[in-house]
């Protein structure tokens, strides 16, 4: 991670935080875009981002974050999508990321799906399951006409272990959960 005065020792963003009503983990990646940002260390892309993407998991409003958002977005001649109400951290997506220089999901494979149940299961889950990811990438492998013989899966398991390991990284008390509040600042 890089300095920033906004950086909590939990790796929670407090600009993302203030605006999503909540704690808002943050990345190396993410600070790194923020940093590089035209108004790093403040209100930006990446911040507003984290903050909707919270906000979404939390089931909450986000209109005024998407209006916030659209102010911040250059202006285009057609509409930006923005696919943010999709990622969730987990084994599943790490797997996903390290997969997706060469294997992109098409539209006949499961996936999204497999990579949702990672997610659902967790770092433990994954452990315990790691004999189902790895026939499920052989299976992939061997509809796409990829090699998936017994070589392939020492290769398959290694990567899913490696998936878990940086998610254990990236979010060493799991992932927020949607009712992951910050903590009551009243005396009691």
């Amino acid at each position: 991670m890089i300095h920033c005065p906004h950086l909590t020792q939990d790796n929670a963003c407090e600009v993302a935080g203030q605006m999503a009503g909540c704690k808002v983990r943050t990345t190396p990646s993410a600070c790194n875009a923020c940093q590089a940002n035209d108004n790093p260390r403040a209100i930006n892309l990446v911040t507003i981002g984290m903050a909707l993407v919270n906000k979404k998991r939390r089931k909450q409003d986000t209109r005024e974050l998407e209006s916030l958002l659209r102010n911040y977005l250059p202006e285009r001649d057609e509409p930006e999508t923005i696919k943010i109400d999709r990622f969730r951290p987990g084994p599943g997506n790490e797997l996903k990321r390290m997969l997706a220089w060469f294997a992109k999901p098409s539209e006949t494979c499961n996936c999204e799906t497999r990579v949702d149940t990672m997610n659902d299961w967790g770092a433990e889950g994954c452990r315990r399951n790691i004999d189902t990811i790895v026939d499920w990438l052989l299976e992939e492998a061997q509809l796409r006409g990829l090699p998936h013989g017994r070589f392939t899966a020492r290769i398959a398991r290694g990567l899913v272990n490696t998936a878990i390991r940086k998610f254990e990284q990236k979010f060493p008390e799991g992932p927020s959960e949607p009712n992951d509040d910050l903590e009551d600042t009243v005396d009691r």
